[in-house]
């Protein structure tokens, strides 16, 4: 059953150098309650996989999914565009780590991206509801050279970001 409320986003981004299958799992994390987090990233990698999962709660809640935007401090991340169809969209609707709702290239309106950030317009028909984990997977980030902590900031529907670290590791 689907609980309909109104949402906070919470962010779980998880940095791998190689491609995931959507609810493949990292082994670490489950899905995220609350709070925002990211796990481990390596240093210096080329074309590496973000994965994105956002626990929806009040200020998105009942809305459709319309857009996902992730910034990276301007300075350290480069982020390079994408094709639609190689940007994978999914929700978790019971928060055990597997995407039950799959999205594709078909669902992408944009993709649009600077040197620091991506932003993705969707047309899914998906209604968020309380509790949904949103899951997303960018496969085009280079991480900095220098180990160290980053924030990143996640936007979804144009809600206020969300602020997460990321630890760039060696």
């Amino acid at each position: 059953m689907r609980r309909v409320t109104a949402a906070i986003a919470i962010v779980l981004l998880v940095a791998t150098a190689g491609c995931l299958g959507i609810g493949a799992g990292n082994g670490d994390a489950g899905p995220p309650d609350e709070g925002a987090a990211l796990e481990d990233a390596p240093a210096n990698a080329t074309g590496a996989t973000q994965t994105v999962q956002v626990a929806v709660n009040d200020s998105t809640a009942g809305e459709e999914w319309g857009s996902i935007a992730v910034r990276y401090p301007r300075d350290r991340f480069t982020v390079e565009s994408a094709a639609h169809g190689n940007v994978s969209l999914g929700v978790d609707t019971d928060a055990d780590g597997e995407v039950e709702e799959r999205f594709n290239g078909t669902h992408v309106s944009g993709v649009n991206t600077n040197d620091y950030s991506f932003t993705i317009s969707l047309d899914t028909g998906y209604t968020l509801e309380r509790g949904d984990v949103i899951v997303v997977e960018y496969p085009a980030v280079d991480t900095p050279e220098e180990a160290g902590t980053y924030d990143v900031a996640v936007t979804v529907n144009d809600a206020d970001p969300v602020n997460a670290s990321v630890t760039v590791g060696e």
